[in-house]
């Protein structure tokens, strides 16, 4: 099986990923530097969950994610309605049975929530989060056929 994620090596490390996001002000509002690193930031948050979480458990929070901009999917970028339910994901990572072992995903989308302000910012985010799902599933596999 392909090691997708050694194309990025080295990986950012996580206070570099937290630090990269915590300069923008939004996900539109990035700059195409930042932006244009989301996919090696989407690998090393992978490689930090690892093994130790399935792709159905991550899986959960993601749907949870989708859910909410499918209810956005035909607003204007600026009528977000129920934004407030971003919040919510928070405590559900936190709160489930895996949530020590997802403290790097906790993490990072308590730094990504605040640049959540838009429709735009909301498709943006949810493109990011499917990449850790896809990078992960990738790990996953990986150690599966190893």
């Amino acid at each position: 099986m392909a090691d997708f994620i050694s194309m990025f090596n080295p990986l950012p490390k996580k206070h570099d990923i937290e630090n990269g996001l915590r300069g923008i002000p939004s996900f539109t509002d990035a700059p195409l530097a930042t932006i244009e690193r989301f996919p090696a930031f989407a690998a090393a948050i992978a490689q930090y969950i690892g093994n130790t979480v399935t792709p159905t458990q991550l899986r959960r929070f993601y749907t949870y994610v989708k859910s909410i901009e499918m209810v956005n999917r035909h607003s204007a970028p600026h009528e977000f309605k129920d934004r407030y339910k971003l919040g919510f994901i928070l405590p559900k990572i936190a709160g489930s049975s895996e949530g020590d072992k997802l403290k790097p995903l906790y993490d990072i989308i308590n730094e990504c929530l605040p640049k959540i302000t838009t429709v735009s910012d909301l498709r943006i985010f949810v493109e990011f989060f499917e990449a850790i799902l896809d990078y992960h599933a990738s790990i996953s596999k990986n150690n599966s056929q190893s």
